[in-house]
């Protein structure tokens, strides 16, 4: 998941020379409709060396990259997201300007999306005819049609630096980061692919998700000022009513107490989880309140919550050169299991 801050430690730590790892140099395996938990890791930038894991919660197990074992090549150049679908994953590979779409049976290769020069962020997929994706330095979207991968419309232009979208009501919310420079989320129409809304926030809005009433919950970073700090500004976590396009409620996150938030993960039973200085703070998106303030004491550079288990599943990204690990927590927060999983984890999903 690629933040101004994630990309910065990937230009300070990969370049300088990731090692990559030779998926021919071991046997990969290939499980068959396996249910898990998939594990979408970057890899290092320039080095195309991105991976797909698959954790099975029953046995524990871990697949080091199924698509590699089932197509024989790696992804690609920085593996930025994934989206379930139809018996199909939707992949974003950001630096090789693409989406490779895969089975979710086999895992074999279905088709390609290639999006030249457009730097692809994160993908949402809003119905059996249409996806959209963000294109992170033009300031635009692409709109696909999921069933045949054909472009749409590849300009619906939104804000600065485009980042994590939501569908709920008919429409698509778009982050507009800006890293640190845009404070909005821009609203489209997925029926016209046009843009219908603008809603101010605070700064960086980067991470979105809906919650069980249909609410929109974003996470806004804040404005870093990587040279003075003394010019921060706090993140917080917004809610937007999806039906009114407007803003319902906030919750404050100082920044002496968390920092800059990070990664949302929104649970349909009633509460969310974001990364913050001390670990990962725990809040309720009924009563938009914060419920514990450092929920589990570890940071983390991806997490999401099974809505069925609700075990909580943090990607931890270690050094950002050798292979990353997930941490499975049980529902109290009490650690479950933890597996060894490829370079940068950075999206998880859950494959039923």
């Amino acid at each position: 998941m690629i933040s101004f801050l994630k990309y910065t430690l990937c230009a300070l730590f990969l370049c300088a020379g990731c090692a990559k790892n030779d998926p021919a140099s071991v046997k990969e395996e290939n499980p068959i409709s396996t249910k898990g938990v998939y594990v979408l890791n970057e890899g290092g930038f320039t080095k195309s060396n991105s991976s797909l894991s698959l954790y099975v919660p029953d046995s524990g197990k871990i697949y080091s990259d199924v698509f590699y074992a089932a197509n024989n090549r790696s992804l690609g150049d920085v593996a930025n997201d994934i989206a379930l679908y139809d018996s199909k994953a939707f992949i974003v590979i950001n630096n090789s300007h693409k989406i490779e779409i895969i089975s979710t049976e086999t895992h074999k290769l279905l088709g390609t999306i290639n999006v030249p020069g457009n730097s692809p962020n994160k993908i949402v997929i809003a119905s059996a005819s249409k996806g959209y994706i963000t294109n992170l330095y033009k300031g635009t979207v692409t709109s696909f049609d999921p069933s045949n991968y054909a472009v749409l419309k590849s300009d619906i232009v939104v804000g600065m630096n485009p980042q994590g979208m939501a569908v709920a009501s008919g429409k698509v919310f778009v982050c507009n980061s800006g890293y640190g420079e845009d404070s909005t989320v821009t609203v489209i129409d997925v029926a016209k692919d046009s843009v219908v809304a603008v809603i101010k926030t605070a700064k960086s809005p980067t991470d979105i998700s809906v919650d069980s009433d249909g609410d929109i919950i974003v996470i806004c970073n804040g404005y870093t000022d990587f040279v003075n700090s003394n010019n921060d500004t706090p993140g917080n976590i917004t809610v937007i009513d999806a039906a009114t396009n407007s803003v319902k409620a906030t919750i404050t996150l100082p920044l002496v107490t968390f920092g800059h938030p990070g990664e949302l993960a929104v649970s349909s039973n009633g509460y969310g989880f974001t990364v913050v200085k001390n670990g990962l703070l725990k809040f309720d998106t009924k009563s938009h309140s914060i419920i514990a303030p450092s929920f589990i004491t570890k940071t983390a550079y991806s997490i999401a919550v099974d809505n069925i288990s609700e075990r909580i599943y943090l990607g931890d990204a270690k050094d950002y050169n050798s292979n990353g690990k997930i941490y499975v927590y049980e529902k109290s927060g009490a650690l479950k299991d933890s597996a060894t999983v490829g370079i940068v984890p950075g999206s998880i999903v859950f494959k039923k």
